[in-house]
This record gives C-alpha cells, sequence and structure tokens, in this order.
C-alpha cells in the first residue's frame, strides 16, 4: 500500500507541474495576443505615415501638388492638377477607412490600457456614438474631393471666360455631391423614386462625359441627313456600330486594338454606378436611436463593401488610360495645328506662335471632332451655343459674382440636406 501511494503522489506531482508548465505557455501566449493585437496595426499604420512624408525631399514634390489641388481655386489648373483632383474623387472610401483608423487606434489603446481582456467591441464602442466622426468628418470625406473638383472647373471658367464646357464639368461634381449628400443625411431618400432618378441621371452624365469629353472617344458625321448618314456608314470601314448611329470610334488612336476602347466603355459604365455607392458611408449614426446602422445590407457591406471601393479604384485606373491618350492627342494636334505667320517687314521671316514651355499649360476640357452648327431659332437670327458660353464680355466682377452662384448652390443644398438629416 505504501508502495502505490507513493507512486500515486509521484504521479501527481508530475501531472501537477505539467499543468502548471501548459498554464504558463498559455499565459505568455496571450500576453503576446494582447500586445499584438493592437501593436501590429499601429506599427503598420505608422510605417505608412512615416513612408509618405520620408524622406521630404523626394515627397515635396507630391504634396506640392496635391496642395495644388485643394487649393483651388487660387491657382491656375493644369492637366495635372485636374488629373489629380479626379483621382481624388475616386478616393472617398479608402479616405473614410483613413478616417476610421485615426479614430480607432487611439480607442483601441485605451481600451487594451484599462481593460484585462482586449476586444473589439471594446474599442468601438466609442465610436458608435461620436458625432465629429459620422456627422462631420464622414461627409466631408466624401464632398471635399467633389468640391476642390468643383472649385477648380469654376476656376478654369474665370480663365477662359467660357461656361462651356467647365460649368458643364462643374455640374457633373455638383450632382454627384448632392445625390451622396441626401443619401448620407437622409437614408430612407435612397428608397425615394426622386432620390433614384437622380442617381442614374447623375451616373449617367458621367458616362456621357467620359466618353465625349474626356475620352474623344466618339466623333459625329458632319451630315445629319438620313442618306448622308446612311452612305457614311456604308463607306466607313466598319466604325460605325448600326446604320442609324451618328458616331463612330475617332480616327486617331494609340492603342492599336479597337476592342481595347469597347471594353474600357463597358468597364467604366458598370463600375460608374458602383462608384456612386462608394460616396455613401457604410455606416451612419441614428438620430432616433442613437445607434449605429448600416447604410445597406450588412451582408452586401460584408462581401461587397470593400470590393466595391477595390472597383472604384480600378475603374478610374483603366479610365486614366484612355484620359491620357486623349490629351496627348488632343495637344500634339494643336501643336501641328499652331500658327505660322509672316512678318517679313518686321522679321524678315516666319515665326511660330508655340513656344517650348508648353509642359504646364492650363488644363483644357475638349470632346471629340464634332463641327459647331448654328441652331437656328425662327426667323429673327440664329443661336450659337459658342456664344452662350462666351464670357469675354463680361468684367471679372461679374464673372465672380456668377460663379458665386454656383458655389453658393452647391453649399446650400448640402446645408439644406444636413439640416434636415436623420442622422446625428
Amino acid at each position: 500500500g505504501t508502495v502505490e501511494e507513493g507512486t500515486a503522489d509521484a504521479n501527481f506531482g508530475g501531472d501537477s507541474d505539467a499543468h502548471l508548465t501548459n498554464t504558463a505557455t498559455v499565459s505568455w501566449m496571450e500576453f503576446f495576443a494582447d500586445v499584438a493585437a493592437p501593436l501590429f496595426p499601429l506599427t503598420l499604420f505608422a510605417m505608412g505615415c512615416v513612408a509618405v512624408v520620408v524622406p521630404w525631399k523626394k515627397r515635396k514634390g507630391l504634396w506640392t501638388m496635391v496642395s495644388l489641388t485643394v487649393g483651388a481655386p487660387f491657382y491656375e489648373v493644369t492637366f495635372r492638377d485636374g488629373f489629380i483632383g479626379d483621382i481624388l474623387t475616386s478616393t472617398v472610401r479608402p479616405l473614410q477607412d483613413l478616417v476610421f483608423t485615426l479614430f480607432f487606434l487611439p480607442l483601441g489603446l485605451r481600451a487594451w490600457w484599462s481593460s484585462a481582456f482586449y476586444t473589439m467591441d471594446a474599442a468601438a464602442i466609442p465610436m458608435e456614438r461620436n458625432w465629429l466622426l459620422h456627422t462631420v468628418l464622414l461627409p466631408a470625406c466624401t464632398l471635399s474631393p467633389l468640391w476642390w473638383r468643383f472649385l477648380q472647373n469654376l476656376r478654369q471658367c474665370f480663365d477662359a471666360k467660357k461656361r462651356w464646357p467647365y460649368l458643364g464639368n462643374a455640374f457633373k461634381y455638383l450632382m454627384a455631391a448632392e445625390v451622396a449628400t441626401f443619401g448620407m443625411f437622409d437614408p430612407s431618400a435612397k428608397t425615394h423614386p426622386l432620390w433614384m432618378a437622380c442617381f442614374f441621371v447623375a451616373t449617367l452624365y458621367q458616362v456621357w462625359w467620359d466618353v465625349f469629353m474626356d475620352w474623344g472617344l466618339l466623333e459625329r458625321d458632319s451630315f445629319f441627313g438620313f442618306y448622308h448618314l446612311s452612305y457614311h456608314f456604308k463607306n466607313n470601314n466598319g466604325y460605325g456600330l448600326f446604320w442609324w448611329w451618328p458616331y463612330s470610334l475617332r480616327s486617331q488612336r494609340l492603342y492599336k486594338r479597337r476592342w481595347i476602347y469597347y471594353v474600357i466603355f463597358f468597364i467604366n459604365f458598370c463600375l460608374r454606378f458602383v462608384g456612386m455607392v462608394t460616396l455613401i458611408p457604410p455606416v451612419y449614426l441614428s438620430r432616433s436611436t442613437g445607434l449605429i446602422v448600416n447604410t445597406y445590407d450588412p451582408d452586401f457591406q460584408l462581401f461587397l463593401g470593400s470590393l466595391a471601393a477595390s472597383a472604384e479604384i480600378f475603374r478610374r485606373t483603366i479610365w486614366a488610360l484612355l484620359r491620357v491618350e486623349w490629351e496627348v492627342i488632343r495637344t500634339s494636334n494643336e501643336k501641328q495645328k499652331s500658327v505660322i505667320h509672316v512678318d517679313s517687314k518686321k522679321y524678315g521671316g516666319m515665326q511660330t506662335m508655340l513656344g517650348d514651355k508648353e509642359d504646364m499649360k492650363p488644363m483644357e476640357i475638349g470632346g471629340g471632332n464634332v463641327r459647331r452648327r448654328m441652331l437656328p431659332f425662327g426667323s429673327r437670327g440664329s443661336f450659337s451655343l459658342e456664344s452662350l458660353s462666351d464670357m469675354s464680355n463680361l468684367n471679372d466682377i461679374q464673372i465672380l459674382t456668377e460663379l458665386c452662384v454656383w458655389a453658393t448652390v452647391f453649399s446650400g443644398l448640402a446645408i439644406v440636406a444636413a439640416a434636415h438629416r436623420e442622422v446625428l
């Protein structure tokens, strides 16, 4: 009996030591997990913040270009500035995620230090009722890129003293901003037929602007009669899609394969609707309950939320391919058509009006090779869209007054939406 008791005591002592060892290992792993949970994301975020400013000599140019876009309309708008502004309009969802991160990190660290058991919910609870985040900063992430691009177009209108196409482009951003604003501050409006109609009209207008203005993708025949159209497309070497369709793919192209243009158009058309969805934050703070409410169905946000943001970045990338191509074609044509005049009395020869410093000319917006026409209105005369666009007969004060009206409409509609908001 004594031997059996000694053996049992020895086995119990061994099991106890093994249990203590396992407990110590588990405790150490739990401690490592508690430290790593906030430390790894914080380290990654800090490294990203440092990388965008260090080394400053190389990053200074980047931030200078961004400041020219953000500082609109106080600077002349070049193609580069407008291009950056367009890119920023596609980064709304990443900007919202960045703001979420800036709020979540200090709250997560606070929950980590104050709570014995660190959980994601402990860090997320303070964000659920944060008025500054949901009512000010997230809407600002949505409207700021659109506002900057809107002001750039107003500045272009002032410099060129022409309403079209600059105010037409500004109207595009105005429509997108107001659709997003009412969708943010009045979530129930997204089921209203009026909001849905505005959503589709704004998106289709963006697609139209991409095709005809930003890309100059289609050329319209200068003849408008039925027989002229039929003759044109029968002898157009396959460029026309249908006999009744008065447009064809532009003849000047840098990409050899025609299908590239059709694929980019189709993808851009579909993803334009997705891009409009990304303008609205994924969650909002309910005014009636004071709780976080999903903007869309939870399953939609879980599986398609991040994909929608990635799809918008992809759409902007392929959009940029045709945008830069059309800018190269347009500027090349301008150089070829540069005015050459002869003044033998003064100079005794020829001079070209084309200068050497053209790398940063003011940005222009142009469509395809469409012949301008006079539109008749009655027998009293004719009306030209170009004459309506011309502002050269106005002084600077009059032009600024008109542009201020546009800016007031943009901000005024946003204030109306915020005043009748259903969110805190």
